[in-house]
């Protein structure tokens, strides 16, 4: 029981119940952050404890209160200088109410207090980038992944740094098929696909001398001689294989590497696969429907 002038607070806890303590921190590890926040602003207001400080200051910011989270994660830095995640929660909730300039002082003295830290490595980089400075943020997010190569929220801030700095767009792409590759059930896996699917699609209409590629072109025109003379529902199960196939990366720039399907006989580049893909769903979408004898750029689609 704690008394101050403002009000009277009591923890009671069965004789045979856990600690309120550890009650509080197991809700928070299982993600029941609303459950605990009642909890962790009774003990804030009862005991001076850095863990109750950070853990409250962190509920409070993942909860939309983020003005709020300072005052606790400051109160657990103030109690225990050595806390230092508390370093990094602050400089996430400044980042977040877009003060980046205190965000990024914050997290660069807890990167050089903490080298080995990815975490510190991967929030300063994010706050960089957000802050417009993608350039500064890529060798943190570089670092990052290197002291966390099994975090796939780390390697999607590295492809969308890369892929922000035009220089490095091709970087970028071999980093979102690492991440697909490597991470294909991850919850940044469909944005990777999104991606790699629109740079396959925007090289598929690489004008040349002001035109299409004439290698598209050829193997569309193929895709539909070749769908005139086979039953329109092997059409469609061949283009749902490739689009399949496709969602680990075509190498539409290597003719080198073949590919085969179970759908339709013959062994195809990239490219092909990726030009048959674009003809049958012409076939299947009427907004991408090509009259008799229309020309092969009518079937691309449209932006």
């Amino acid at each position: 029981m704690v008394v101050s002038d403002e009000m009277v607070r009591v923890v009671a806890v069965p004789q045979a119940g856990i600690e309120p303590k550890a009650y509080l921190l197991g809700l928070l590890q299982h993600g029941y952050i609303d459950d605990a926040l009642p909890g962790l602003e009774a003990m804030y207001g009862m005991v001076d404890d850095p863990d109750i400080c950070f853990n409250y200051g962190v509920a409070l910011s993942e909860l939309g209160r983020v003005e709020d989270s300072l005052v606790p994660l400051n109160k657990c830095l103030n109690l225990d200088p050595s806390y230092d995640n508390a370093a990094i929660a602050i400089g996430v909730s400044l980042s977040k109410l877009e003060r980046y300039d205190e965000a990024e002082v914050v997290l660069k003295a807890a990167a050089k207090a903490q080298p080995d830290n990815a975490l510190v490595k991967q929030n300063l980089a994010a706050t960089l980038a957000r802050a417009g400075k993608p350039l500064e943020a890529l060798p943190y997010f570089r670092q990052a992944a290197s002291l966390a190569p099994d975090n796939p929220a780390v390697l999607m801030g590295l492809a969308q740094c890369l892929d922000s700095l035009e220089e490095h767009r091709k970087e970028a792409l071999k980093v979102y098929k690492d991440l697909l590759k490597q991470f294909p059930d991850s919850r940044f896996a469909e944005a990777a696909k999104q991606v790699l699917n629109r740079a396959g699609q925007a090289d598929l209409r690489k004008a040349v001398d002001d035109g299409f590629r004439p290698d598209a072109v050829e193997y569309m025109m193929g895709a539909m001689k070749r769908f005139a003379e086979i039953p329109r529902e092997q059409v469609g199960r061949a283009v749902m294989e490739i689009a399949q196939r496709g969602q680990t990366g075509l190498e539409i720039n290597n003719p080198l590497k073949r590919y085969s399907l179970t759908n339709l006989d013959g062994d195809f580049s990239g490219l092909q696969l990726l030009c048959y893909m674009h003809v049958g769903m012409a076939l299947f979408d009427p907004v991408w429907i090509a009259a008799p004898g229309c020309s092969v750029s009518t079937i691309l689609p449209r932006e």
